[in-house]
């Protein structure tokens, strides 16, 4: 597999603090990747990083092998690397097929063709139902949905998905796993962040582990949930 997003030496200082501190670690196209760790292991602040919402402090961010770790996030979207957010924020008064439509205007300025592209990405995430249906009146988990939505509509070749899964019933969660699968057979290759474990096991090929800003493993989800590093920073070490 040829490497989509290369990662070397990513750090993010603020202030006196190291949130990030040279992290490495590539995507590959095809890939489903995950980004796990502790709370405060910057793990959204990596992703800000990746997708222009912060600037590195330093080290180098390489996208389908253009340098875009000082470009702004509309131009790296332009390029085909998108996010969603863990809190999720439709427009609360457009419908979903207009929330949708702002995604396809990045690249599709013709409305016709925007409103075409929209109702096909509804359909692609379950809302095909909800169209004309205001962001505010939809259920947590169509919200959900219509996140992933808005940013399929920008025509991604990576989508980073920020917490997903977070706050859904176990059943919601089975019917988002089955939509980022359906979405990585199609092509998309993807780089999680989720707490579930339930989700970061069953769905990622790689998994990439950070704690205090650094990366301490890497690999399969049998290797990374056997690693003693991997254990202590989630349940602490054990006292002699």
């Amino acid at each position: 597999m040829s490497e989509l997003l290369q990662v070397r030496n990513l750090t993010k200082h603020f202030g006196g603090l190291a949130a990030v501190q040279d992290v490495s670690f590539d995507v590959n196209k095809g890939e489903i990747v995950g980004l796990i760790g502790p709370n405060g292991a910057g793990k959204t602040t990596t992703f800000s990083l990746l997708t222009g919402f912060l600037t590195p402090t330093r080290g180098t961010i390489t996208f389908a092998g253009r340098r875009i770790d000082n470009l702004k996030p509309h131009v790296i979207c332009r390029l085909g690397m998108t996010r969603t957010f863990q809190i999720v924020q439709p427009f609360p008064e457009m419908t979903a097929l207009e929330n949708v439509m702002m995604g396809a205007l990045v690249h599709h300025r013709n409305i016709d063709e925007a409103q075409r592209r929209g109702r096909n990405t509804l359909a692609r995430v379950g809302l095909a139902h909800k169209a004309d249906t205001p962001g505010r009146e939809l259920t947590l988990v169509e919200q959900k949905r219509l996140e992933i939505g808005k940013a399929l509509a920008t025509e991604p070749q990576l989508l980073l998905l920020d917490e997903v899964a977070a706050g859904l019933r176990e059943a919601e969660v089975d019917v988002i796993l089955d939509l980022v699968r359906q979405l990585n057979t199609e092509g998309i290759t993807l780089l999680i962040v989720e707490h579930l474990m339930k989700v970061i096991m069953n769905l990622s090929q790689r998994i990439v582990v950070l704690d205090f800003g650094q990366k301490i493993a890497e690999g399969s989800p049998a290797e990374v949930s056997a690693n003693p590093l991997v254990l202590e920073a989630y349940l602490g070490k054990e006292e002699d």
